[in-house]
C-alpha cells in the first residue's frame, strides 16, 4: 500500500511537472509571437514613411541641411559630403575612412570631423555605418535580393565582412539582419 502511494505522488509529480513545462512554453510562444508582430509593424511603419524618391537614415535622420554653422565654408564642405553619400554612395566602398574622405573633399581630417560632429551631432564612424545600414535595409526589404545570403549582402552594403555588419546592425535596429529580412517578407508571424 505503502509502495503504490509513492508510486501515485511520483507520477503526480512528474504530470505536475511537464503541466509546468508546457504552461511555460505556451506563454513563452505567446509573448514570442506578439513581440515578431510588433517588430514587423513597426518595421513596415517605419519603411512606409517615407517617400521613395527621398533620401532617409532609417536609424539616425542626418540632416544636411540643418548646419548651425553658416558662411565659413562649412556649409559647402557640408553640401559636398552629402552629395557623396548620397549621389555617390561613397559609404559603399569597403576601404573608406576619413582620410580618404577628407582627401577627396581637399581639407584634413581634423576640420572634416569637426564639421560632421558640430553641425551632424555624430562622428563619421557612425554617419557612415548609418548609411551602410540604411543600404542593407534597402537591400534586405526588396524580395529580390532573397537570393543573396547575408555575406553577400554585407558586401554590398559596404562592410568587409558578415561579421561586423551583423554586429551593427543588431546594434542600430534590434534584430539581425535575417530576422530583419524574414519579419519585412511575413516569414515570420
Amino acid at each position: 500500500m505503502h509502495a503504490k502511494l509513492s508510486d501515485l505522488l511520483k507520477n503526480l509529480y512528474f504530470y505536475i511537472i511537464i503541466g509546468f513545462l508546457l504552461i511555460s512554453t505556451i506563454v513563452f510562444l505567446i509573448l514570442y509571437i506578439g513581440k515578431l508582430r510588433s517588430y514587423r509593424h513597426l518595421i513596415k511603419k517605419n519603411l512606409n514613411s517615407h517617400p521613395v524618391n527621398k533620401p532617409f537614415i532609417l536609424v539616425n535622420d542626418i540632416d544636411f541641411t540643418g548646419s548651425k554653422i553658416k558662411g565659413n565654408g562649412d556649409d559647402k564642405l557640408l553640401s559636398e559630403l552629402q552629395k557623396l553619400f548620397e549621389v555617390e554612395k561613397v559609404y559603399l566602398d569597403q576601404d573608406l575612412n576619413i582620410n580618404s574622405i577628407s582627401k577627396h573633399l581637399g581639407t584634413n581630417k581634423t576640420t572634416l570631423s569637426r564639421v560632421i560632429n558640430s553641425n551632424l551631432n555624430v562622428s563619421f564612424p557612425t554617419l557612415l555605418n548609418d548609411y551602410r545600414i540604411n543600404e542593407a535595409i534597402r537591400l534586405l526589404n526588396d524580395t529580390t535580393n532573397d537570393r543573396y545570403k547575408m555575406d553577400s549582402i554585407s558586401e554590398m552594403c559596404g562592410y568587409k565582412n558578415r561579421q561586423v555588419f551583423h554586429s551593427a546592425f543588431k546594434k542600430k535596429m534590434g534584430l539581425t539582419p535575417s530576422h530583419f529580412r524574414r519579419i519585412t517578407h511575413n516569414q515570420v508571424l
